[in-house]
């Protein structure tokens, strides 16, 4: 049986802040080296004058260069979110798959509404990890 753990990352709020995907709500440092093999994520609210409303999830190699910002996706595509409360699966990227101790995984989104701010409320996000 594979040795496999979850990471999850989390915000009271989420809009759309910096433009799509340049905001990091949540970070959380990967404790040991291994492979993604899922993704969820899942809000409890979502702005009813939403056009778009996707997640992300991006991960940031251990100890990058002062003021860098090599952060990548680990998804094939961002996560959309159209109803409260439905679980959206994603499937992580082959090269983003893999992460090493250190690293570190971002929630970040892509919100475009009519209107108000914010776009998500209670919004979560699961990696799940295979230790290598």
């Amino acid at each position: 049986m594979p040795d496999r753990y979850t990471l999850p990352l989390r915000t009271a709020i989420a809009s759309n802040t910096g433009g799509p995907y340049q905001h990091a709500w949540d970070r959380v440092i990967v404790p040991s080296t291994g492979v993604v093999r899922g993704v969820a994520a899942v809000a409890v609210a979502i702005t009813s004058n939403t056009i778009q409303s996707s997640v992300d999830i991006y991960r940031q190699a251990d100890a990058p260069a002062a003021g860098s910002n090599t952060a990548t996706s680990i998804l094939q595509s961002p996560l959309t979110l159209v109803n409260n409360r439905d679980v959206v699966f994603g499937t992580p990227t082959q090269p983003g798959s893999l992460v090493t101790a250190g690293d570190v995984l971002e929630l970040r989104t892509y919100a475009k509404t009519t209107a108000s701010q914010p776009a998500f409320e209670n919004l979560t996000a699961t990696v799940e990890i295979e230790r290598t």
